[in-house]
């Protein structure tokens, strides 16, 4: 009988392990779908990271032009490159230390695999069998956060052969850019021994600015090699050395069928030495304990937003989106190139433009010491550059694509209470970016005089004039909300006033805002109806946006925006021809509020309507993004709206939408969490019909942060009629008026 109960007491014990090890190494990540959003107009990475990492590996492919993480799923495979971006547009940066495996003869010429079976991903694990003439080679790559680790099988397509050639490359020349300009131009290589190489290399380009930088590496090997030597200009040697733009090394092996080589990468931005204790992060040769260790970081990122119900496609797209969040920016804390610093220091801020509007929300509420961390960044660059910036790789500022929206980041953690940074080294800041006209605003800062001089706009010889001045105005109010909290009530008066200004440009007869010329009359071919603009307008008015997109860009003033439209009905019926007449866009970051905006119209239902539409049609598969996914910016509003959310950013604010799932769980950081259950939630059932707030009614269409923090369940019974009086009585608060 004792015996009985001891075997049952272990299997107990085991099951309960069992399950969770499967919870804790699977449950999470096995929802996320790497490979969604890759081709077409999301740009995603397709390969293996941890959160925020520096080494990020994966495939690249051959000619992929406009895929700035060189990797189309159509394309064949060329070799693992250990740096990328993802979701970002323009010119390619990365694709750094490319590697390749072969079997046969050394081939430069033809590398790329014939074709490519069996390829799967995870967030810390990848793994695709190339298929080329003699041979196949079976791929599993995994990491640490600077550490690659390589795994390739070699056999050849004759299976009756008992030993052959097979070998693997090093092309330090490699990188994802096709312009000119993007390109090596130089590096060193060095075979140490049979079982190392190591070198560097120097690039140039990509978008917002050519920024050189330097990739230094460490790769080991686990098994020595039979043959070995560097290449230049396609020749190869036997010599240990090599120096010059296109170069490499090789080594090569007498293999037998099914034989693994493994290859561990050290990578850093700084120094060969700090790629030798980077490579220190993978002490052994055991491939699934470093895989397994990656999986249990992503799932206790992951973790943080628990969620019930909704479809499997749902399920995976709202983890993929919060995954898609957390690839960039890039820590390199320690390594950093540039200066010595006690402070964290991250690249890829691609751009605070794209991201401060629902990704740095995100993080705040989910990863608050991460964003502590970002913050303090920010504040380090301004003390060793001069400027806060809008964006930043390599070492340096890259293109400012509206204002300065750093203002924002810093505010939005000021009225959340975030903590962590100096508040008053930030405020001198965000003022210098108010009050200081930049030398470079290309660059940093902002173009200034003809603004304060027109309190509150540029006019029409200013490029992109009408979306600078509303974004300069958002980043005005945010500094007088700074200012207030910091106790400078006469300051923050000033900077609000200067907010408002920005209705200068609002033309009553038509509801857009409109460019002025020099003696303040307005332009009217910056009308949409008679410039007939795209979508997407450059300029000479509007960036990656017109005049319908940033209609509604006015967060710090919504009520002051409904009332210049006539009142609720007219402004609902403005926003209906936004989406009716097919004006708006979901693949671009300026809109990202404008299907909740009912809501300050005291119509809520049809933010729900807005929201499901959008959420139903643009999100599907590998192609299935709208727009670069830009740093995980597009992914997120999915994430966020499907938990029925969206953050105003720079106010402690989230209106409330339509949310996809029967319950989702958000753990926070004190240790409470805040539950939101949308009970009999469906396709059909997408308006609210009431909610309660810790079992007593809630009227309002939006919540604070500080409720949030103090966790709870907000209960909402969901409907398939609209005609519930919820969210009609008082509308979401407007900070200013007139």
């Amino acid at each position: 009988m004792k015996e009985n109960l001891i075997l049952l007491l272990l299997f107990v014990s085991f099951q309960a392990f069992s399950q969770k090890k499967t919870q804790h190494f699977c449950f999470f990540t096995q929802y996320v779908e790497p490979f969604w959003g890759t081709d077409s107009k999301g740009r995603a990475f397709a390969g293996v990271c941890l959160p925020f990492s520096i080494v990020k590996v994966g495939p690249n492919c051959l000619n992929v032009p406009y895929q700035t993480t060189g990797y189309l799923s159509n394309k064949p495979i060329v070799g693992f490159s250990h740096t990328h971006l993802s979701g970002t547009g323009g010119g390619g940066r990365y694709g750094n230390i490319l590697i390749t495996p072969q079997v046969g003869d050394l081939d430069l010429k033809n590398r790329e695999s014939v074709q490519k079976s069996n390829e799967v991903s995870f967030p810390a694990y990848y793994s695709v069998v190339l298929q080329r003439i003699p041979g196949d080679v079976r791929v599993e790559l995994t990491a640490t956060e600077r550490a690659a680790f390589h795994s390739y099988e070699f056999y050849t397509w004759k299976k009756e052969q008992i030993e052959f050639d097979g070998q693997i490359l090093i092309d330090l020349a490699h990188n994802v850019g096709r312009k000119p300009h993007e390109q090596c131009t130089g590096a060193e290589i060095r075979v140490v021994s049979p079982v190392c190489i190591e070198g560097f290399a120097t690039y140039q380009g990509g978008w917002g600015g050519e920024n050189p930088y330097k990739v230094y590496f460490v790769a080991e090997f686990n098994t020595p090699a039979h043959s070995f030597g560097t290449y230049k200009d396609s020749v190869f040697s036997n010599k240990l050395s090599e120096s010059g733009k296109f170069i490499g090394a090789y080594v090569r092996y007498r293999l037998r069928q099914h034989q693994k080589v493994m290859v561990k990468v050290g990578i850093s931005f700084s120094s060969i030495q700090n790629a030798k204790n980077h490579l220190q992060t993978i002490p052994d040769w055991n491939f699934e304990k470093v895989r397994l260790r990656g999986d249990s970081i992503w799932n206790s990122y992951l973790s943080k937003v628990r969620i019930e119900g909704g479809t499997p496609e749902q399920r995976r797209m709202f983890y993929t989106g919060l995954y898609r969040t957390l690839i960039m920016p890039t820590d390199l804390t320690n390594d950093n190139p540039l200066w010595q610093s006690d402070k964290p220091h991250f690249w890829d801020y691609y751009a605070i433009w794209d991201t401060y509007r629902s990704v740095m929300p995100l993080h705040t509420l989910l990863y608050p010491r991460h964003q502590q961390k970002v913050i303090q960044s920010l504040l380090d660059i301004y003390e060793h550059k001069g400027w806060l910036p809008d964006a930043w790789a390599a070492g340096d500022y890259l293109f400012v694509q509206g204002g300065s929206n750093a203002d924002v980041v810093i505010a939005d953690a000021i009225v959340k209470d975030l903590g962590g940074f100096d508040i008053q080294k930030a405020f001198s800041a965000v003022r210098k970016n108010a009050e200081t006209p930049s030398d470079n605003p290309y660059l940093y800062g902002r173009q200034l005089e003809n603004y304060i001089k027109n309190e509150g706009y540029l006019n029409a010889n200013y490029e992109r004039c009408v979306s600078r001045s509303l974004e300069y105005a958002y980043n005005d109010y945010c500094i007088g909300k700074i200012a207030e909290k910091l106790g400078y009530v006469q300051v923050a008066r000033q900077y609000y006033k200067r907010a408002m200004g920005i209705f200068q440009l609002f033309d009553a007869e038509t509801g857009f805002f409109l460019a002025k010329d020099s003696l303040g009359n307005f332009v009217m071919d910056s009308h949409p109806d008679i410039k007939q603009e795209k979508i997407y307008q450059d300029a000479p008015y509007f960036y990656e946006g017109n005049a319908w997109i940033y209609a509604t860009y006015v967060p710090h003033a919504y009520q002051v925006l409904v009332q210049k439209h006539g009142g609720n009905q007219k402004f609902v019926n403005f926003l209906d021809k936004i989406f009716d007449e097919e004006h708006y866009e979901i693949g671009n970051e300026p809109g990202f509020l404008t299907a909740y905006l009912y809501n300050y119209a005291l119509r809520p239902d049809k933010t729900a309507e807005r929201v499901r539409q959008l959420l139903q049609k643009f999100y599907l598969g590998r192609s299935g993004l709208p727009g670069d996914d830009d740093s995980g910016a597009i992914s997120s509003w999915f994430s966020w709206s499907a938990i029925g959310l969206i953050p105003v950013a720079g106010q402690s604010l989230y209106l409330i939408g339509s949310p996809l799932f029967f319950k989702t769980i958000i753990q926070l950081e004190n240790d409470k969490t805040f539950t939101i259950i949308a009970n009999n939630v469906s396709h059909e059932r997408k308006y609210i019909k009431s909610v309660k707030l810790n079992n007593k009614s809630y009227q309002y269409s939006w919540l604070t942060h500080e409720q949030i923090l103090k966790g709870g369940v907000l209960e909402i019974e969901m409907s398939d009629i609209p005609d519930s009086e919820w969210g009609k009585t008082v509308p979401p608060p407007s900070p200013l008026k007139f």
